[in-house]
């Protein structure tokens, strides 16, 4: 029970109680009794005081000569032992079917329930065997957070079954409350906490069999009820997964399903009386899914349940407007620093890359949540502005609201990155993990994520490319395009000059665009200068052992506005490898490891391939030969197309003592389909192949035996 639903009851509780636990604001814990609770304090037994305004919850427990009895975990009832036999039962029968596997799913069970007045509950009842180590933790704990003052999470069971036959039901005690945060140190939540008891002599062999119920009592819109339900578990298969949605019997509700193999399990069975009507699903015998290099989300290939009780978005458009409107109106000194700032540009596209460079540059990213409000809406730019630092909602609302004091007409974006699930815009919701702007520049649609430090204009993340998001202002579903290869390409230069006697020196620049610049300008960036030389040694050392770094350059990692560049030069000592008087030269980073392309490794693929974004790699090699050398043989010209992307190579004698090659490798597509997957493995294993070549030369001043 939360503190601050609780404070009528306990100012009428007797004049001592007793309390195992109290936990404080900070996230801390204190244990004591409680001898008096008033309006400005909790006075405890041992003659502590603790300002009630910093105790956040109070776990009552029996007095002292009580306490002993009550230490560690129930007894078990009859239905626990009853419960323990079916469930063994149960996994032997169901286990039968399935071998190596990580667990069984014995039962996945959720309960949505919606009331009159928009409040509502979910109770969900997990029945689960352990079969391998790596289960015990995941497994092992219930996890439930919810925010504070709205909602409450209650561990109605939570047993464990051995399988010597103990059976270790709920110790209230162990129940811990915290607060969540990110382990980054940048993402702050306040007005929160988490649930968390870890279920005690949990082995592998034991089942658990748990039961929790999430309660919003106090909803922040009582229009807003999104039930969701995934069928499938990762680790092992699923004997049942079952949902209902039970609502009063004049709300309409809709809902979409996804991935489901039977249709007719994907229409719901509807029941109902007098004051209420329930949807329900269940599938029965759903196997694992299976694990793939690079495969998308969970929601994007399990079967899916999602659900609204109202049909289109104007209803989430209007809501988030109306919070947005009030938070990008710029004050008088906002508006004198932006014109400022820009008062050397002279286009739309100068204004906006300047703006866009300041809130990605000066603007860090510390995320710092108060509830909905602050969560979906952000704070008002004008604060950001001033106290340097918000989320990327936050950023968003500066970024748009700067753009417009230039005179530029934005509007800040609700997106899930490419490396969450698909939006199912069949359904409104408000699931989104990320916010951009888009901006109306010089006749174009221009999308700007100014969350990170690192992207040029008008550069983005990767994992934003390829979506469809929430235009807001425009009130409309937009796409984020994918770029040309090109424009997110990775650019190697190599200049390498072999002496007579095969020692070779490399010379090579390496330039980038789009998304790829970026993550390589934030990687070099977080690296300090003995790091940076370390990853251009290893980076030579993989070419050739022996070889020995003589130079290296970073350029422009920190300034945002200019390209960033990497250089590096090293010699290798003996570097063709030698058949008598015949020289076998390998082009360095020329071939395609197997390490690049894990994801056609295997023979087929249940899921789509899902990249970040399209790809562009392009090589070119000028080599210098001494004059005691003539090449013998140099590979052929390839040029491959398909339905995803090309390769395209060839290597050339274009004046004696110089050779050339070159290569462009692109993907222009994010999402292979896995119908299309043999051509495309085809595709990428004949490239592959190809890099796998050699140039051949003679050294004429050889002897030969």
């Amino acid at each position: 029970m939360k503190f601050a639903a609780a404070i009528s009851a306990l100012l009428i509780l007797p004049t001592v109680c007793r309390a195992e636990v109290l936990t404080l604001r900070s996230g801390q814990e204190a244990r004591g009794e409680v001898a008096a609770i008033d309006a400005e304090s909790v006075k405890l037994a041992d003659g502590k005081v603790l300002p009630r305004k910093n105790v956040s919850e109070i776990q009552f427990g029996p007095a002292k000569a009580e306490q002993k009895a009550a230490v560690g975990t129930a007894q078990p009832s009859e239905a626990d032992k009853k419960a323990a036999a079916e469930a063994f039962a149960m996994a032997r029968e169901f286990g039968k079917k399935y071998s190596g596997m990580n667990g069984l799913v014995l039962l996945d069970q959720g309960a949505y329930t919606l009331n009159a007045d928009g409040t509502s509950k979910m109770r969900t009842r997990q029945i689960r065997q352990i079969l391998k180590e790596s289960l015990k933790q995941s497994w092992g704990q219930i996890i439930r957070c919810s925010e504070e003052g709205r909602e409450r999470v209650k561990i109605i069971k939570a047993n464990v079954y051995a399988a010597d036959g103990g059976i270790y039901t709920i110790d209230p005690s162990r129940i811990k409350i915290s607060k969540p945060q990110s382990s980054s140190g940048d993402f702050f939540v306040s007005g929160s906490f988490c649930t968390q008891y870890a279920m005690e002599n949990v082995q592998v062999g034991s089942i658990v069999d748990y039961e929790v119920e999430e309660e919003t009592y106090n909803p922040f819109r009582k229009d807003f009820f999104f039930p969701t339900w995934g069928f499938q578990d990762d680790e092992g298969p699923v004997k049942v997964s079952e949902v209902s949605v039970t609502l009063p019997k004049d709300q309409a509700f809709y809902y979409s399903v996804r991935n489901f193999a039977d249709k007719k399990a994907a229409e719901p069975v509807m029941t109902g009386d007098a004051s209420a009507k329930t949807y329900a699903w269940r599938l029965e015998n759903v196997l694992p899914m299976a694990s793939e290099p690079m495969m998308p989300s969970y929601e994007d290939v399990a079967p899916f349940m999602r659900g609204a009780i109202f049909k289109d978005w104007d209803r989430i458009f209007d809501w988030t407007i109306g919070l947005y409107n009030e938070r990008i109106k710029p004050s008088p000194e906002l508006k004198e620093f932006t014109l400022h700032l820009i008062k050397d540009c002279k286009t739309d596209e100068e204004k906006a890359r300047v703006i866009y460079h300041y809130v990605q540059k000066e603007i860090r990213y510390i995320a710092v949540k108060v509830g909905v409000s602050s969560g979906w809406g952000g704070y008002d730019a004008n604060l950001t502005w001033k106290r340097r630092y918000g989320c990327c909602v936050d950023k968003s609302l500066l970024l748009t609201t700067m753009l417009g004091v230039a005179g530029i007409k934005a509007s800040p974006i609700l997106i899930n990155t490419n490396n969450m699930q698909d939006i199912d815009y069949t359904i409104p919701q408000v699931g989104f993990d990320h916010s951009i702007t888009v901006a109306e520049i010089g006749g174009k649609h221009v999308f700007l994520d100014s969350t990170g430090y690192d992207s040029r204009y008008p550069a983005i993340s990767g994992f934003d490319y390829g979506v469809k998001v929430l235009n807001i202002f425009a009130k409309k579903i937009d796409f984020v395009p994918v770029p040309a290869p090109g424009e997110n390409g990775s650019f190697y230069d190599f200049t390498i000059g072999i002496s007579s006697g095969g020692d070779a020196a490399v010379s090579e620049k390496m330039s980038y665009s789009g998304a790829r610049e970026g993550e390589l300008r934030g990687y070099y960036r977080s690296l300090k200068k003995e790091a940076q030389k370390r990853a251009f040694q290893e980076m030579a050392k993989g070419v050739n052992p022996a070889a020995e770094l003589l130079d290296y350059g970073v350029n422009n990692a920190e300034t945002i506005n200019e390209p960033f560049t990497l250089a590096t030069k090293y010699a290798i000592r003996d570097y063709p490898r030698r058949a008598g008087n015949i020289l076998i030269f390998n082009l360095p980073d020329f071939e395609m490891e197997a390490y690049r392309i894990t994801e056609i490794s295997q023979a087929g693929r249940a899921y789509p391939i899902e990249y970040g974004a399209s790809m562009g790699r392009y090589y070119t090699y000028k080599i210098s030969l001494p004059d005691n050398y003539e090449v013998v043989s140099l590979p052929g010209k390839i040029e491959l197309s398909g339905k995803y992307g090309s390769f395209k190579a060839r290597c050339g004698q274009p004046e004696k003592g110089k050779v050339t090659c070159s290569s462009a490798w692109e993907r222009g597509e994010r999402v292979v389909s896995p119908s299309d997957y043999a051509a495309y493995k085809a595709f990428l294993e004949t490239a592959a192949s190809y890099t796998k070549n050699q140039l051949f030369f003679k050294d004429l001043s050889a002897k030969v035996n």
